[in-house]
């Protein structure tokens, strides 16, 4: 198992993300610079520099907003699952793990997806510090049943979008979410749902 330092470090990197997937705000831009002080990811580096000068409220709105140009909800992808089931699922995990969303982004928007993410992975590093292995094995499901089970279903999708946009930053954030939901030889092929024995099982403290 990784130590609790290097599970810290990637939930700083997925926090990355999700702030330079957020609308730009008047601290964003210092935001950005704060939280990438420790990390090691050369695209979120990259990503984190650029969006000094390319980051841009208007544009976040036609990209991401309820009419934008990209698709970034999980369910608009799952034409096998009900909309309210994929949310209901997000939703009860947010509860279960203390995890607060303070965007207006609903649970299945990329965002959140990611923010979830960060969360799931700082409770592992919690755990591994406190020495909490079972704990620990038991996030570790979690996250994995996030990323194939949900993540897995649109990441593809939404980096190819991004790449598209042509704003470099945007890019170097595609490249890094690709890495960590969708390593090279699961590219291109179907996500597969979680199993019943994670989403199902019960946490128990080592």
């Amino acid at each position: 198992m990784r130590s609790a330092d290097e599970f810290a470090e990637q939930a700083g990197d997925w926090s990355l993300m999700r702030l330079l997937l957020a609308r730009p705000s008047s601290s964003w831009r210092k935001q950005l610079l704060a939280e990438s002080t420790d990390t090691v990811d050369p695209e979120l580096t990259s990503a984190v520099q650029m969006a000094q000068a390319e980051g841009n409220d208007y544009f976040h709105e036609v990209l991401f907003g309820a009419d934008g140009l990209l698709t970034s909800r999980e369910s608009d992808y799952r034409f096998e699952r009900d909309r309210g089931a994929v949310i209901a699922d997000l939703e009860g995990m947010r509860e279960r793990f203390g995890f607060s969303w303070e965007g207006t982004e609903p649970a299945d928007h990329i965002l959140a997806l990611v923010g979830l993410m960060a969360h799931i992975v700082t409770l592992q590093a919690v755990a591994v510090r406190d020495d909490r292995i079972g704990e620990a094995l038991y996030l570790e499901g979690i996250a994995e049943w996030l990323r194939r089970g949900h993540l897995a279903w649109f990441a593809e999708q939404i980096a190819g979008a991004l790449n598209a946009t042509q704003v470099c930053y945007l890019s170097h954030v595609a490249h890094a979410l690709e890495q960590r939901v969708l390593p090279a030889g699961e590219r291109g092929k179907p996500a597969r749902r979680p199993s019943e024995s994670i989403r199902d099982h019960e946490l128990k403290n080592s």
